[in-house]
């Protein structure tokens, strides 16, 4: 590494430093009350909170790191071009891509340790606070009310429901199959395929509209308007349920499991994915905002001291809005959840490059 590069690389570490730890302390504080209310609640003993607040550090510094490397960009760069600095190595002949190829390579650097506590680290944190809390993560998530590729299998009737998409407060579901097994759950009796299925509430049974049935002992089929049977009387909540795996809690390896084996049985996995898709992206959020911290602060202006503190919380909150719209899109069904997560990294990291050649003149 070039005496340039160490020059501009611990001018941006200095400063991304201070942010963070300046973030840190602000982000510590907003959850002293919280956890306060666990103390009154009964949920935490006074001598567990330095371990309960030591396991919210790692998903704090998750957060903050993209606002804490935009902040350090735009102070370390500000202040050199308040100094001239930028300038002068520009006239020299130096492009500006070049100045500040060290802290993006830092920023890269620090993409990757986030990762790793996002991956490593923080699932852990997470775990060993609902432990000292004693609360179930799950009794604090809401239900879908709908769930895409469901299945349900009812063990004592004997059959098992395949659909494309269900509601559970309206009780349609949308292109159904049921199979009716054997008594050892070897054979297919019937299969029973419909357009649309619709729940009677006050009946407490499926109506099958549109529907055919075949029986594969005669390799014959019949076609209903409607097929309505007592024995197909499963309430439209037994087939949309949380899943036991919290996402937040477990490593990509455990999620990457959890994925397949929701593939095969064919359990609601969206949720999973957007977690895995987001355990990839979000740590990069670093790396991408960097190239807007360093081509905003390239430009010296009176006073920008100030604007660098509301630029940078800006921008770092209009990224948060950004990617938890595209996440709420993901988990909605509206886009893959795995590929919501990176359009906001892609959106911003086009926005950086487009000030980063800007600031070449």
């Amino acid at each position: 590494m070039k005496k340039l590069d160490i020059y501009m690389t611990k001018n941006f570490l200095k400063y991304f430093s201070y942010s963070l730890f300046s973030f840190l302390g602000i982000f510590v504080l907003s959850q002293v009350f919280k956890v306060l209310r666990y103390v009154n609640e009964g949920q935490l003993s006074p001598g567990q909170i330095p371990l309960f607040i030591g396991n919210l550090l790692p998903g704090i510094i998750i957060n903050v790191a993209p606002l804490a490397v935009l902040l350090g960009g735009l102070i370390s760069i500000n202040i050199m071009a308040s100094n001239l600095e930028i300038i002068s190595l520009k006239t020299s002949g130096i492009r500006f891509a070049r100045l500040v190829r060290g802290p993006i390579f830092m920023s890269f650097l620090i993409s990757l340790i986030v990762f790793y506590l996002n991956d490593r680290v923080y699932p852990g944190s997470v775990v060993r606070n609902r432990e000292l809390r004693g609360k179930e993560d799950v009794e604090e998530r809401e239900v879908p009310k709908e769930k895409e590729n469901a299945f349900f299998r009812n063990v004592e009737g004997r059959y098992v429901y395949y659909m494309k998409k269900i509601n559970r407060e309206t009780g349609i579901m949308d292109h159904v199959e049921v199979l009716d097994m054997s008594e050892n759950f070897d054979k297919i009796e019937r299969m029973i395929t419909a357009k649309k299925g619709r729940y009677d509430f006050k009946r407490k049974l499926w109506v099958f509209e549109d529907a055919h049935i075949y029986y594969p002992d005669t390799d014959t089929v019949e076609a209903r308007a409607f097929i309505q049977e007592q024995k197909y009387m499963d309430e439209p909540e037994y087939f949309i349920s949380l899943s036991n795996i919290i996402p937040k809690q477990k490593t990509i390896a455990e999620l990457k499991k959890a994925i397949k084996e929701g593939s095969a049985t064919g359990n609601e996995i969206r949720e999973i994915l957007s977690e895995l898709g987001k355990r990839y992206s979000f740590p990069f959020a670093s790396f991408v905002v960097s190239f807007l911290g360093f081509a905003l602060g390239s430009h010296y202006v009176r006073g920008m001291s100030i604007l660098n503190i509301v630029i940078s919380i800006l921008l770092g909150y209009a990224y948060y809005l950004v990617e938890g719209a595209f996440e709420a899109l993901g988990m909605n069904g509206y886009l893959n959840p795995f590929l919501s997560g990176w359009i906001p990294n892609l959106l911003f990291l086009a926005a950086g490059l487009y000030f980063m050649r800007r600031a070449e003149y």
